[in-house]
């Protein structure tokens, strides 16, 4: 069934107004039509089973709430996933399926060796990545969707994070498999915030892991195999949750 993210302005106690794009979409691209029931979320953990009305002389499309309840599609433990800036095919990669996975914050940023040294974010490509984001959240049943933060350097997306998060773990290719770098052990007890940070293709520097553990960073391992950036950053939110039962 066919769900989008609505704004609260759009919804009322029994109504729910589409907006003209996603009318636009609904009837032309979509092609449905009176009676067809869709779900609608409100970005606020809410979704509704809405049937559809159609107005075809109008181009508009409203909808009547049949009912509503907690959207099943949110971790309970708050996920950030941090990473670094590369080309486009990859970064959208990124948001996409990580989103599905159930990251719920992006924070990408530039370090020494990422491929992209610029933090300038053009309102275009900042509109296309919010839409990626937004229609992978659609597509994945999400609650809430995903917030994209600016890029910014290594140290100042550090700082952005390390007030706001429970724990700050970090990928690093350098760590091994070894027992204390496991990912097992930095997931006991309760954990309500989680910044995880997967770096560029040429990986952290050495100096660039020191910044990391001076702002409380804990290095771990992802296992003895190399993964490329684009994987690392899926299936680490994915092993995180996985071993907190949220997937």
């Amino acid at each position: 069934m066919n769900r989008f993210f609505l704004s609260e302005d759009n919804i009322e106690k029994k109504v729910v107004r589409f907006p003209p794009d996603v009318s636009h979409q609904i009837l032309h691209v979509l092609r449905l039509d009176e009676g067809d029931r869709v779900r609608v979320l409100d970005n606020l953990g809410v979704i509704y089973l809405v049937s559809l009305q159609v107005y075809h002389d109008q181009k508009k499309v409203w909808g009547q709430i049949m009912e509503s309840g907690p959207a099943p599609g949110e971790p309970d433990t708050r996920i950030s996933l941090c990473f670094g800036l590369s080309n486009r095919d990859k970064v959208e990669w990124i948001l996409q399926k990580a989103t599905e996975v159930g990251v719920v914050s992006f924070f990408p940023f530039i370090s020494s060796r990422t491929l992209v040294q610029s933090t300038s974010l053009s309102e275009k490509k900042r509109q296309r990545w919010e839409r990626i984001i937004r229609e992978a959240a659609e597509q994945s049943g999400r609650g809430r969707l995903p917030e994209l933060q600016p890029p910014r350097d290594l140290s100042k997306c550090l700082q952005a994070v390390r007030d706001t998060h429970s724990r700050l773990l970090a990928a690093w290719e350098g760590a091994g498999s070894l027992e204390k770098y496991n990912l097992a052990s930095q997931l006991t007890g309760r954990v309500e915030s989680l910044a995880l940070f997967v770096g560029p293709e040429g990986g952290f520097s050495e100096d660039e892991v020191l910044t990391l553990r001076d702002f409380g960073c804990q290095v771990v391992s992802l296992g003895e195999r190399i993964l490329r950036m684009e994987t690392a950053a899926i299936i680490f939110p994915a092993l995180v949750l996985h071993r907190l039962g949220e997937l």
